[in-house]
């Protein structure tokens, strides 16, 4: 067999973009041109989800060609890039695409540097990946699985003259590995079993390495297609929930309550529960956002603030202790999360804080809903006690801006996720539609979508309802 080694590059050094930038070199400018092309398509793939609100049209046929115009170059006018949030608002040139998957790496873009610096992280394999998500470069369950998914690729694309048992050893190892990176988020762990089954399908001891690998980087590019076109789904379904649900659907202006990291940065190009709300923007309806600022690592402050102010959407920042007394006094119409996890009853886990806002929102008629792509549904758990919520370190809680803020010894309890039950859950807004409860009937409705993506044929709401009582009774 022809040797196909190829001498794998070196981790580039992060690259750090100077605020105060007013023109790129031609590499840069390529760059800068692919991410300007993911936000345009985006943004058009938001427009085309609109249109087909009801309208029965499968997803996976062409995602790979899809993915591949996204993940490749285009020809794309450069504006100079700006750093700064004024800057960027104005001008809408700065925002880079959370990642990119490139042919020997995926580039991610750091969150821990945000909103200060746009600075890239360079990762050649797998193990580079998981390493970056247990350190937090990239967050947001839907992202994380799209990147693990770019990262096994990478991993096979880089074992093409290994034996074919030390190659399935490898991918094996590396899967474990992506998911125990982020053990809370579903989305991870479908995709590595979704590119798993396409390494069995072409035999998972194929000697022709070169085989393995294309048919993986194949499966990675149609997860980061599909999920494009799901999220602007999602978007589309989620704006018309807010334009017929009788307690939203009046009113000049649309108030929002939002907690945890959910536009592009945390769902790849479009993103979950901030997309909805670009979409009644763009819709034509006024909307203003309260963005909870998401402690300990201060994800709504740093990321959903600095998306929102790039999108032009009024907003304004709440403490996470303030945001219940808000919804008690009638200054929110709705709440809006994205989740980690969904179980099979429709239990859901969220950013911590979300339970709190579930209970008060019930005890004031406010619907709660969760934007959640059907990546995030975990079929293996039967409900919330299941759903995977290990710690994160204390570390988080003790410190804040690499600076100690409590006393040496002071221990701290920093939980992943809080656990939302069904029955605090108003509905969850999918690309296959609006499921409302029984959710363990919609929910099981909807999940070969995880299979087949498609647009789900629906009301022209697009709302996905359980059936009756009983039926409830007996989910």
């Amino acid at each position: 067999m022809t040797d196909e080694r190829r001498p794998a590059p070196k981790p580039t050094a992060p690259v750090t973009v100077a605020p105060d930038a007013v023109g790129v070199d031609p590499d840069e400018a390529r760059r800068l041109g692919r991410r300007q092309f993911f936000r345009s398509f985006a943004a058009d793939a938001m427009k085309t989800a609109a249109t087909v609100i009801g309208a029965a049209g499968a997803l996976r046929e062409g995602s790979a060609e899809m993915a591949s115009a996204l993940l490749g170059s285009a020809d794309t006018a450069i504006a100079p890039v700006g750093a700064s949030v004024a800057a960027m608002t104005e001008r809408s040139t700065g925002f880079r695409s959370p990642f990119r998957l490139e042919p020997e790496q995926v580039v991610l873009l750091d969150q821990r540097r945000l909103p200060d610096e746009l600075v890239e992280v360079a990762c050649v394999s797998g193990a580079d990946v998981a390493h970056a998500i247990r350190e937090s470069v990239v967050r947001g369950a839907p992202l994380l699985g799209q990147v693990a998914a770019c990262g096994l690729a990478l991993t096979a694309g880089r074992s093409l003259v290994a034996s074919p048992h030390a190659r399935r050893a490898i991918l094996f190892g590396t899967a474990n590995a992506l998911r125990n990176a982020a053990p809370t988020a579903a989305p991870v762990r479908n995709a590595m079993d979704r590119m798993l089954a396409r390494f069995a399908a072409i035999g998972d001891l194929e000697r022709d390495g070169p085989t393995v690998a294309s048919a993986l980087r194949d499966e990675a590019d149609a997860i980061v297609g599909e999920a494009v076109m799901g999220h602007a789904l999602l978007a589309a379904y989620g704006a018309a929930f807010f334009g017929s649900d009788p307690h939203t659907g009046a009113g000049d202006t649309l108030r929002i309550l939002t907690i945890g990291s959910t536009g592009a940065l945390a769902g790849g190009q479009v993103g979950t529960a901030l997309a909805v709300v670009r979409a009644v923007r763009d819709g034509g309806r006024d909307v203003n956002i309260l963005v909870a600022e998401t402690r300990p690592w201060l994800a709504g402050a740093r990321l959903v603030a600095w998306e929102l102010a790039l999108a032009g959407i009024p907003f304004a920042l709440v403490g996470d202790g303030a945001a219940a007394g808000l919804l008690a006094r009638g200054e929110v119409d709705a709440v809006i999360v994205g989740p980690e996890a969904i179980a099979r009853n429709g239990d859901v886990a969220c950013d911590p804080g979300s339970y709190g806002l579930a209970v008060v929102a019930e005890r004031h008629a406010i619907p709660f809903l969760v934007a959640a792509p059907l990546s995030t549904y975990d079929r293996e758990a039967a409900d919330g006690r299941a759903l995977r919520a290990e710690p994160r370190p204390a570390a988080e809680l003790l410190s804040l801006g690499g600076r100690r803020i409590a006393p040496e010894g002071t221990s701290a309890v920093n939980p992943s996720v809080d656990v939302v039950p069904a029955e605090l859950v108003t509905a969850i807004v999918t690309e296959a539609g609006v499921l409302r409860a029984p959710y363990g009937t919609a929910l099981a409705a909807a999940a070969p979508a995880l299979e087949t993506p498609a647009a789900a044929s629906a009301d022209s709401a697009g709302v996905v309802t359980g059936p009756t009582d009983q039926a409830r009774a007996e989910a």
